[in-house]
């Protein structure tokens, strides 16, 4: 996993590819107050040398021209999007001050003194947008007092968590052989200023429904079969932008009860959130009805699992009604069977009306509205509850130390009025889950209060009460 797969469009001489699908309407569901973006963090034990952390990630992306792609420019009127790779960028001279553009470093240096300055830091990046026509990659590394912190950040339209992290455990390998060899101060450290409020609708529901005008989503939540929403409870119901929990914990294993499929990990995982949902919403007074699971598929092949740049996911949903989350045996037998079911049909990548928003039936300056007005009217009916997104155990994680048992948390977008995504890695033994919020359904400290509720729900489902 310390190496990317070469793919067609990263053979030499290849320098322009067209977008797929996915990519494109990924794309065109963006908007600047919510930028989509994969962020992997992991911790580093001591500190780290700028130089040479950036001299690692000019090495990775010289390496990879799939890694360096940006939107080419174009006109709003051609029907497809296309990628272009940008030359390799050496890294900044010594006293150099950074400029903008395609040809500036992609790596930031911030420094923070309290949990309380990087829980903010955190905050931050994950509102500031990858400006997509210059690249699709950034990486930050925050010093601390003891120890730094480095966080990669990936375009979705660019890359899915899996390629996120061959690229981050790349890099890790590559400071590995560049750390002592780099001379210089390296690039300069920053203090990043609070990211600006973004316009917000001047009605915003408070159960989960963010920007979404409350009238629709007050009709689609009385439809039949609607889908259950994460009750929302935030001191800052206006406030844009995400938080996250990070836990680590001994890996949960499923007991096998009754009879169908064993249930795996992920499906433990999934079904412990689908009971979180349930216990939450009823503890705020809001009954659950129909909860259901977004999970990403990974769909490169068994030996290619770990390589191969781009964004190759699809996603599944777990559904369970509340028959299903009476019994937890039940409950997980169920969604066993539902994950393999998933699992096993044929990738079809977007359903037939994302596939047609995305394809070449007309010029991007129609489709990008059109795919907008789309997902603002069907959100509130087609959005699930949540999304699960593990990324399984990885045998060869990124480390800048080369020990391989520093943790790594992992979180993706979480639109409202969804608004809520847990994000799994295990590393060593150990699992790391990330629980990523947006501010307008959970604040801080409600926030805690879910993520310890979803610990206590895995340690129950596998045999061990918290």
């Amino acid at each position: 996993m310390t190496t990317l797969r070469r793919t067609p469009e990263s053979r030499a001489g290849l320098t322009s590819w067209p977008f797929t699908p996915i990519d494109e309407l990924d794309l065109y569901l963006e908007s600047a107050a919510d930028p989509s973006l994969i962020q992997l963090e992991t911790l580093v034990r001591g500190h780290l040398d700028p130089a040479a952390v950036e001299a690692a990630l000019a090495d990775v992306l010289a390496a990879d021209p799939a890694a360096r792609r940006h939107l080419a420019a174009s006109s709003p009127w051609r029907r497809r999007l296309r990628w272009e790779a940008s030359a390799p960028v050496a890294p900044a001279a010594a006293g150099a001050r950074p400029h903008p553009g395609r040809d500036a470093s992609p790596l930031t240096v911030a420094s923070w003194r309290t949990t309380g300055q990087l829980a903010a830091l955190r905050e931050w990046v994950s509102a500031w947008p990858i400006p997509l026509r210059d690249r699709a990659v950034r990486l930050v590394l925050a010093s601390g007092p003891e120890h730094d912190v480095v966080i990669l950040q990936t375009h979705h339209a660019a890359f899915d968590g899996i390629s996120s992290l061959a690229l981050l455990a790349a890099i890790g390998v590559a400071y590995r052989e560049r750390a002592g060899d780099v001379a210089g101060l390296g690039p300069e450290t920053i203090s990043l200023p609070a990211p600006r409020p973004s316009r917000t609708a001047s009605q915003t529901g408070t159960r989960g429904a963010g920007r979404t005008p409350v009238t629709l989503a007050r009709v689609a939540g009385r439809l039949p079969r609607a889908v259950t929403r994460v009750a929302a409870r935030t001191a800052w119901p206006d406030r844009p932008g995400y938080g996250s929990v990070q836990r680590s914990m001994p890996v949960p294993r499923p007991a096998r009860q009754g009879s169908g499929p064993f249930p795996t990990v992920n499906d433990l995982l999934v079904a412990g959130l689908i009971r979180t949902v349930d216990r939450w919403n009823a503890a705020q007074g809001q009954r659950s009805g129909r909860i259901r699971i977004s999970v990403p598929v990974n769909d490169r092949d068994h030996q290619g699992r770990w390589a191969g740049p781009g964004n190759q996911t699809r996603l599944i949903r777990v559904t369970a009604g509340s028959r299903e989350r009476a019994d937890p045996a039940r409950l997980l037998a169920h969604v066993a069977a539902q994950t393999r079911a998933g699992k096993q049909r044929p990738s079809g990548g977007l359903d037939a009306t994302s596939r047609l928003l995305a394809t070449g039936w007309a010029p991007t300056a129609i489709k990008r509205p059109a795919a907008r007005l789309a997902r603002r009217v069907a959100a509130p009916v087609c959005t699930d509850t949540a999304l699960l997104s593990n990324l399984g155990a990885v045998g060869d994680p990124p480390s800048f130390s080369g020990n391989g048992t520093e943790p790594v948390w992992f979180s993706g977008p979480a639109q409202m009025p969804r608004g809520l995504g847990v994000g799994a890695v295990t590393t060593a033994g150990r699992l790391h889950l990330c629980v990523h919020y947006r501010h307008a359904l959970l604040d801080r400290s409600t926030a805690a209060d879910f993520t310890a509720l979803y610990c206590q729900a895995l340690g129950e489902l596998a045999g061990r009460p918290a």
